[in-house]
């Protein structure tokens, strides 16, 4: 049996902080592992063979399938905790993180493969991942990190 609790307590911190209505966390999900709701969005993690497939709905209610995919379920653990903070972070008015690091580009401990425009597979000695966008960026310095290099990073000056 997985344990989530570690990522269960990262959204109840920053799903609280971040004020999102109807925060809560399920294992009984369809397809899914395990979900964490809300009304203004939801995540989905699920296993598929050898990866960790992230599926989101956002504020609008639409559904985002395989929004991201993991190798291992720690660098799931890192995305989404990074994730859930910078949303909170912003809606209290702390200062962003993720702008430093999106400024020094993908890290060069990381092998950059863009699959197509916007999509990229991240691989390194942690694993690999398949992140979208400006998140791609900013995770690739996410990558080596452990999880509670994360945690503290984006815990620092609000909590």
């Amino acid at each position: 049996m997985v344990d989530f609790s570690r990522l269960s307590s990262n959204w109840v911190m920053w799903s609280n902080m971040s004020q999102l209505a109807n925060a809560s966390v399920s294992t009984d999900c369809d397809g899914a592992e395990i979900c964490f709701k809300s009304d203004d969005a939801s995540f989905y993690l699920r296993q598929s063979a050898d990866r960790w497939i992230l599926d989101e709905v956002d504020e609008r209610g639409q559904l985002h399938d395989d929004a991201a995919r993991f190798s291992t379920l720690e660098l799931a653990e890192k995305y989404l905790i990074w994730n859930w903070a910078s949303l909170a972070r912003s809606t209290i008015g702390a200062p962003s993180l993720g702008r430093d690091l999106y400024a020094l580009g993908f890290s060069p401990e990381v092998h950059v493969h863009q699959l197509r425009e916007g999509v990229y597979r991240l691989s390194s000695p942690t694993g690999e991942a398949v992140v979208t966008g400006v998140p791609a960026t900013i995770f690739s310095h996410l990558m080596s990190m452990s999880v509670d290099e994360v945690e503290r990073m984006v815990k620092e000056g609000v909590a």
